[in-house]
């Protein structure tokens, strides 16, 4: 074959292959968009079909958003975290070619901690170890693993695992919509909290840790209110479960925070709502973690907590980040933590800080703090009696708000790393600020217009 048919049929293979790469992101794009008007899942939600395949295209978006941010940002592929777990899965998926045991047993973690996996697989890649190690659960391999896993369906196309880790984070916010409108009756403030708020739809869509983490949670809180009712089945036992290990790998304070605000949800709603019940059982999963800590040292929440903070302010050091902030240093002793808690909620709640806004990353959440603050004093002042039931949700959204956003503001000394850990908590903090608003004290104008007729009926 003469040079030139050479050279044409590279450019041919080349053309195709870029063909594709656009083409497969499409395809599984208009498969799952269309999907939304045919599950039933969907169907037995309050929301429109069309409502809610708008929030997933916004999720895609975002997720495209985020894919130009860390091109353009981070010009070390390996340190931008949507990529690095991608190509880290590269090296596990080629298993499945070459030696397809080896391949399962990456996957699901079984008798692959020899030196034969670390040799040809494990010591390739970048993240499969982590640079800080707490001595418990490592999530960046479970990302790795969910990538090595989505390859076998994308051809190693990032946009397709973007697409469906997107729609994953998409179920699983849907789900925890489907709760937050059985307990608040209004579509339109359950569509808001989950669908709309700019820094949870952004840092949940794509290849990040967040998109597994917000549907492990949305399912957990979705089963688990399931279990208030009297049509609880053997599923939602099953799935409580299984989303209670992903949330333990993935976040473990998420899970820490989560569980004695729906559990003692869940208590005062079957049996007694007095405040000395409340406060007792906070006391009660206090003791409780004590005395797992006496036992075992290596899960006392005070030694968590300090070693958390210690990782975070090296790791700030070490890489000389420009949003990191002076932060006291705890020490391991339960007045210590308990005294810098008010510092790092507000801290939490409050940054960004005009002063800290030096890049354009940081504007979406400088306004969407604004944003809550306008909302609490709204509510505050266009504020609605509550009734009991209502007053259960709303201490249960403030309770995992709050100890969520204690625990990152004492140990997280990144003012970027706050806005992103603590989204997780982002909808419950909005749906508690909502169902304190009166909106039917709110001026006429703006909950009678043409505009929120139109999206009543859009919902």
């Amino acid at each position: 074959m003469s040079i030139q048919g050479n050279s044409d049929a590279k450019s041919l293979t080349f053309t195709s292959m870029s063909i594709m790469e656009f083409i497969l992101p499409v395809v599984w794009f208009i498969g799952l968009f269309w999907s939304i008007s045919k599950l039933d899942f969907f169907k037995r939600g309050p929301f429109s079909s069309q409502s809610l395949q708008l929030a997933f295209g916004v999720r895609v978006a975002m997720g495209f958003l985020l894919f130009l941010i860390y091109s353009l940002y981070y010009p070390v592929r390996q340190d931008a975290d949507t990529f690095k777990y991608f190509d880290d899965s590269q090296y596990m998926y080629e298993a499945f070619w070459t030696n397809p045991l080896d391949y399962f047993k990456m996957l699901f973690g079984v008798d692959c901690h020899s030196e034969h996996f670390n040799s040809h697989y494990f010591n390739n890649m970048s993240n499969w170890v982590r640079s800080y190690d707490n001595g418990l659960f490592n999530d960046n391999r479970l990302v790795i693993r969910v990538n090595a896993f989505l390859r076998l369906f994308s051809f190693g196309n990032y946009h397709v695992h973007s697409i469906i880790l997107s729609y994953l984070a998409f179920m699983g916010s849907f789900a925890l919509a489907k709760v937050f409108f059985e307990v608040s009756k209004s579509k339109f403030l359950s569509y808001i909290a989950v669908f709309l708020v700019p820094s949870v739809v952004f840092w949940s869509s794509g290849i990040l840790k967040e998109a597994i983490l917000l549907s492990a949670m949305g399912f957990f809180v979705y089963h688990f209110y399931q279990l208030f009712g009297v049509n609880r089945r053997y599923r939602n036992y099953v799935m409580v479960f299984l989303m209670s290990c992903i949330l333990i790998v993935m976040k473990l304070y998420v899970f820490i925070a989560l569980i004695p605000a729906i559990f003692i949800w869940f208590t005062v709603k079957k049996w007694n709502r007095s405040w000395w019940v409340y406060l007792g059982m906070y006391v009660s999963f206090l003791g409780l973690a004590t005395v797992i800590g006496e036992f075992n040292p290596r899960l006392d929440f005070i030694n968590l907590i300090v070693d958390k903070q210690k990782q975070f302010i090296n790791l700030s050091n070490f890489y000389d980040v420009n949003s990191g902030f002076h932060l006291e240093v705890l020490t391991y002793d339960l007045w210590s933590v308990v005294k810098a808690s008010p510092e790092g909620l507000f801290n939490v709640l409050t940054k960004p800080w005009p002063s800290e806004v030096n890049s354009i990353l940081f504007v979406p959440a400088f306004l969407e703090n604004i944003i809550v603050i306008a909302l609490l004093i709204t509510a505050l002042v266009y504020r609605k009696a509550l009734d009991v039931n209502d007053w259960d949700f709303v201490a249960f959204c403030l309770s995992f708000s709050i100890i969520l956003f204690v625990v990152i503001g004492l140990t997280t000394p990144i003012t970027g790393a706050i806005v992103r850990y603590k989204i997780p908590a982002i909808p419950f903090l909005f749906m508690a600020v909502f169902m304190f608003m009166d909106l039917n004290k709110l001026p006429k104008a703006l909950i009678e217009n043409k505009l929120s007729r139109w999206i009543n009926t859009f919902l």
